[in-house]
């Protein structure tokens, strides 16, 4: 049991010192209650360390995002959280594959999230070319008005202007795409915790332990 333990324990090292003593001494009392004393009957009724150790870290990462809203915590800012919103999809990710599934109901849900990642993807890719090509689209243009200007005053201004335009609507653009980019992370994670959520067996284990 305590080489169990001591393995678990390694895959940790994501959680804070209180929530790694919480995690570590809830499963050890269980498997001492339990008489489970070998590696091989540890492995047969909580899984592998490593698989037991990918669903605690989704679960725990599900519960810091709840937990703003959960418990009245000061909220984190924009980048912080969405940070946080990519490491919980990773995380979830990790533990649907820990999760025991057939074949075709892995493939497909993992086929799906795949789907989503990729889409998401390139939908922040494609909004990151557009944006910085409108830029330097702006630059350039800008450029060649006052390249220009000393000859035709004219011409010079509708380029500067047309230049200016274009930098302008970039910069406006700038909070928009910071929106797209928290909506698709947020999309993607709120699909992934409802297939998470449909298709975690819980154990016994994890059912006391969601109820202390």
């Amino acid at each position: 049991m305590d080489k169990y333990i001591e393995e678990f324990k390694s895959y940790l090292n994501q959680l804070s010192d209180d929530e790694l003593d919480e995690v570590v001494s809830f499963y050890s009392e269980y498997l001492a209650d339990g008489e489970i004393d070998s590696y091989e009957a540890s492995v047969e009724a909580l899984g592998s360390p490593r698989q037991l150790a990918r669903k605690v870290l989704a679960d725990y990462s599900i519960r810091l995002l709840d937990a703003p809203e959960k418990e009245g915590k000061t909220m984190r800012s924009r980048a912080a959280q969405s940070k946080t919103q990519v490491r919980t999809i990773w995380l979830i990710v990790l533990a649907i594959l820990s999760t025991p599934l057939t074949i075709p109901l892995a493939i497909g849900v993992l086929a799906t999230l795949f789907g989503l990642l990729v889409g998401a993807a390139a939908i922040i890719f494609g909004l990151v070319v557009t944006i910085i090509s409108l830029a330097f689209a702006g630059l350039f243009v800008f450029g060649v008005g006052i390249g220009i200007f000393a000859q035709s005053m004219s011409t010079g201004l509708v380029y500067i202007g047309s230049g200016l335009c274009m930098i302008g609507l970039f910069i406006a653009l700038i909070p928009a795409f910071k929106w797209l980019i928290s909506g698709a992370i947020h999309v993607t994670l709120s699909i992934s915790r409802w297939l998470y959520g449909k298709l975690k067996s819980k154990d016994q284990a994890e059912k006391e332990r969601d109820h202390k």
